[in-house]
Formats: structure tokens, sequence, C-alpha cells
């Protein structure tokens, strides 16, 4: 027979040592005092072991029901801070949500959610890690965050979010949001000849030295100089945006420039934007699982990741009209 101790177990031994009866017990755990009778009698055949001795007096433990009830006593106290806890969890009242972001969006959408989200629960916390969409993605899979915000380029920059925004490839048991569409643009020193035009072809930069973002996230730019016939000449590399435009500022190359990494700092003076032909854009979502995404904190989180984000492209519209 396989030997189970259950809950109940625990709280009718814990209630018959502090009654010292079994009707007293029976009634403080609202039941019968034949019930309790019965359960005592087969929780003993299961333990091979007599738990109680029955006197005039009352009853008493034996020193097999002492233990029982010792122990029972930590147990059902531990239980009683997991069901706290877990309730606290459910309602909002605690809890911590784990994000992987790359840094553009770090610095633009994440604040505004998480400072919306703060607001209304206070007492959740969250930890960042900065990742590119890659990475983030590991990070996700392998269980080490909760939320990857990530991003998958896009042809047509004017296409509205919804069923039809191209997300990234997920496995079965996860679950993605659009956030925004960002544009992207080629980022040039002021006094470069293609800066007099209000946008610029990519064939007209095949001269030109660049300054790209790490191996992984570069992909979009060698497939855009590719189609126009060229290999690119990548002089520097950072995924600091602050970094990147100083670098461009110098005139020390161009680069692409999308509208989060605009809207995270006051571009340099020396930095002039023009829109890059041919259209290029980037969409930007969040992804998550299908069970983290029933979790209160994970859902209010990523809720408020949505708001922000279409907070952010309104800024973003309102600057470059």
């Amino acid at each position: 027979m396989v030997r189970m101790i259950e809950v109940r177990h625990l709280r009718l031994l814990q209630a018959l040592a502090a009654e010292g009866s079994m009707s007293k017990a029976a009634k403080r755990l609202g039941t019968t005092q034949s019930a309790v009778t019965q359960a005592v009698k087969l929780l003993e055949e299961q333990l091979a072991t007599p738990l109680l001795v029955r006197t005039h007096a009352g009853i008493r433990l034996t020193d097999a029901g002492a233990v029982f009830v010792r122990h029972g006593e930590q147990i059902l106290t531990q239980m009683a801070q997991v069901e706290a806890e877990v309730a606290a969890v459910a309602g909002l009242r605690a809890g911590t949500v784990r994000i992987a972001c790359f840094p553009s969006a770090a610095a633009t959408i994440l604040p505004r959610a998480l400072g919306r989200v703060t607001r209304s629960h206070p007492q959740l916390r969250f930890t960042l890690t900065e990742a590119e969409p890659p990475r983030a993605l590991q990070l996700l899979r392998r269980g080490e965050c909760d939320i990857a915000v990530v991003y998958v380029y896009a042809a047509d920059s004017d296409q509205e979010l919804g069923t039809g925004a191209p997300v990234p490839v997920l496995q079965s048991d996860e679950v993605a949001v659009p956030l925004v569409t960002e544009h992207l643009h080629v980022g040039m020193p002021a006094g470069h000849p293609a800066a007099a035009a209000t946008s610029v072809d990519v064939h007209e930069l095949a001269g030109e030295r660049w300054i790209a973002g790490c191996v992984e996230c570069r992909g979009n730019l060698l497939s855009l100089c590719s189609a126009a016939g060229f290999q690119p000449e990548i002089g520097f590399e950072t995924d600091d945006y602050v970094a990147l435009q100083a670098l461009v500022a110098a005139g020390l190359g161009v680069a692409l420039v999308p509208d989060l990494m605009l809207a995270a700092v006051r571009p340099d003076p020396g930095l002039a934007v023009r829109r890059l032909v041919p259209v290029t854009a980037r969409v930007v979502s969040s992804v998550t699982t299908e069970s983290l995404a029933s979790v209160p904190a994970v859902r209010v989180t990523s809720e408020a990741l949505v708001e922000a984000a279409a907070e952010v492209r309104e800024a973003i519209d309102v600057s470059f009209a």
C-alpha cells in the first residue's frame, strides 16, 4: 500500500492534540465524531502504528502521534505562508516580473510601462536584462525572463499594427503582442552632401563607411545593401545608441537609426537624419509564454507595454511632424 499523508491528516491530529477528545476535535473541524474516529483508524492502519491512546479522561498522543503533530505544525505553518504569498501574487500585492529588452525600447517604452504598473501596484518588482532580440528570446525559452521585448524588420513602415503585423518566429507555447512599428532612417554627418535631401536612397551610400550594431542584429543592414548591389564597409560596431550617434556626428560613418533610438536621446547637433529609401521599418513586440501570460503581474505588465508604446509612437509622430 502506498503511504500518503494528506493535509487533512495533519489538521486532524492537530485538532485532536489541541482538544483532547474526539467530540471536541470533530466540532473544531466541522464534522462528526464518527467521521473523526474512522479517519484516525484509517490513518493508523496506513502508518501501521497507533497515534492515539484512549483513556477515561479522553485521548493522548502516542510517541508516533507526537512526532506526527510536531512536524505537522511546521508543515501547516509553511503551507499558510505559501497560501498567503500566492494570494499576494494573485492579488498583485507581490511578485517580480523579469524583462529582457533591447536598449532603445528599454529607454523609451519600458519606463512608461513600468511606471504605469508601479503606480497601480506599488508592491510589484521588476528586473531588466538588456538584450537584442535573439538573446532575449533565448532568455525567455530558458526560463530566465518572463517577457521578451523584441523586433523584426518589415518592408512597409506604414502598415497598421494588428493581425497583419509581422512577429518573431515563435515556439508553440509562445504568444506575441505587437507594440509599435518604427521607421528606419539613415543618420549621417550634418555636412554630408546627401543631407540636403529629405530622403536618401541606400544606393547613394555604397561608398560610405558604416557604423553598425552587433553581429546578430545587423542582418537588415546587410540585406538592404546587398539588394542595392554592394557590401557595406563596417568601420565601427556598437550597441550604444548614444555612442553611435556621436560617431556619426563626428564624421566617422553613416548608420541606420530607428525611431526609438531618436526618441531615447536628443540627436547630436552634428547629426542629420533622413528617411531611408527603400522604406523600411521594424515591428516591436512583447513575447511571453501562454502559461506566463495568465500570471496577473505578467498580464498587467504586458497591457502596460501596449499603452506605453502607443504613447511613444504618438510622441515620435509629433516630433517628426
